[in-house]
């Protein structure tokens, strides 16, 4: 991570000299990376290599609702798994269950395969446009951290109620509260067992992506899609999926990384981390992708596309695009993705508006800005200084693009 910031930083305090250049040692063995894919595409915006993490270009976002695998977003914790799909194993225990493994053969083959259509953000997302307030701590993502695709796999919950023994009526006796999955990257995260279970939550156990097999860099042979909850939940590599008492352990479930602080909080002095709720569901957002940040214009009128998207399966049934800095609005055209079940509206709506300037602002710079409203009616704040947070999560704030307009 010696792009961050924070880190160099963090780093520099403890320097205490600089030393020669080392003598010549024998190889010690090979990076743990050196086995990660090496066709990674090149129109990505790369913020780590190791572990890899890079987002989608704006230019990208919109040539498909169905984001192409090549451009996916990237978020890794640890090297990619190297996995025998021959010798791969799906193991399911934990209070109340009658333990199973599960080969990729008996997945594809004991269960009945579901499709759900569901796009995944991380929890950074926008990320950097908090840290133009203050410094949070991780990746400074644009808006690209976020991808859309079909996955094809089987319910959790079928897995769970049919070959586990796991059943609604008996998680009063057994206290089960969560369904941890741990993936082959030794990285852990629950959910809770109410959204595992429920007809309604479309849990996956995927093993395909946009109608191929999941690529390793994304989850191969088999990952958790969790559809509408924040991107570190939908673990990759899965190889044990636990029901539990008590939510996953490690930073990424327990610690600071997906805990939201308030403004007022600078560090984590006096803080009892582990008992502050984790994050599941997000807020809604939405994104400009065109025009870009600093183009320029010579057209009285504004041509503006984008995306919404809503935690919980919370469909899009509004989006407002202003260039006089919300005095007037201009209702944009919903497209696809807007004709999804209102409470099962996992993946991203596309819009796009058509914004006369102002007489008294041609000539100037335009600030062009948009917001979401879902169906429960929430739509995004307006300034990012009051939902700053010590990690910069969930930075939903009213998205901005400036562009400078030429009057002739």
């Amino acid at each position: 991570h010696e792009s961050r910031s924070t880190a160099v930083g963090l780093l520099e305090s403890m320097r205490i000299g600089d030393v020669a250049d080392p003598l010549p040692i024998a190889d010690l063995g090979s990076d743990p990376y050196d086995t990660d894919p090496n066709d990674r595409h090149p129109g990505l915006i790369f913020h780590n290599n190791k572990p890899c993490s890079a987002e989608v270009p704006c230019e990208l976002v919109m040539d498909n609702w169905l984001t192409p695998i090549p451009v996916w977003f990237i978020r890794n914790h640890h090297p990619v798994p190297v996995v025998d799909p021959i010798k791969y194993r799906l193991h399911v225990e934990g209070v109340g269950t009658k333990p199973v493994s599960l080969t990729l053969e008996d997945l594809k083959t004991r269960f009945s395969k579901r499709e759900v259509t569901a796009t995944l953000q991380c929890g950074g997302n926008r990320r950097s446009e908090l840290d133009k307030i203050a410094q949070t701590s991780g990746i400074p993502w644009g808006s690209g951290a976020m991808s859309n695709a079909k996955w094809g796999g089987v319910y959790l919950r079928e897995v769970l109620m049919h070959c586990a023994g796991i059943s609604l009526e008996g998680l009063d006796s057994s206290g089960a509260k969560h369904v941890v999955c741990h993936g082959m990257d030794d990285m852990q995260a629950s959910i809770p067992i109410d959204k595992a279970l429920s007809p309604f939550g479309d849990v996956l156990l995927a093993y395909e992506m946009n109608g191929e097999p999941l690529p390793a860099e994304h989850g191969y042979p088999v990952r958790m899609i969790v559809p509408g909850v924040v991107g570190v939940r939908n673990v990759k590599w899965a190889s044990r999926i636990r029901v539990s008492l008590e939510e996953a352990e490690g930073p990424w479930q327990r610690g600071i990384a997906y805990k939201g602080f308030s403004p007022m909080q600078k560090d984590c002095t006096g803080v009892d981390v582990e008992k502050m709720l984790s994050m599941q569901e997000m807020p809604v957002q939405s994104s400009i992708v065109s025009p870009k940040e600093g183009s320029t214009t010579e057209l009285d009128d504004i041509e503006v596309k984008g995306w919404a998207w809503s935690g919980g399966g919370r469909s899009i049934v509004r989006v407002d695009v202003s260039v006089d800095d919300g005095v007037t609005w201009t209702t944009a055209e919903l497209g696809e993705g807007a004709t999804q079940n209102p409470t099962r509206a996992w993946a991203w709506t596309f819009w796009e508006a058509t914004v006369e300037i102002p007489e008294e602002l041609k000539g100037k710079e335009v600030t062009v800005l948009c917001r979401a409203v879902d169906s429960s009616y929430s739509s995004q704040p307006e300034n990012p200084g009051p939902i700053w947070n010590l990690r910069g999560l969930n930075c939903n704030c009213w998205h901005r693009v400036r562009v400078q307009h030429i009057n002739e």
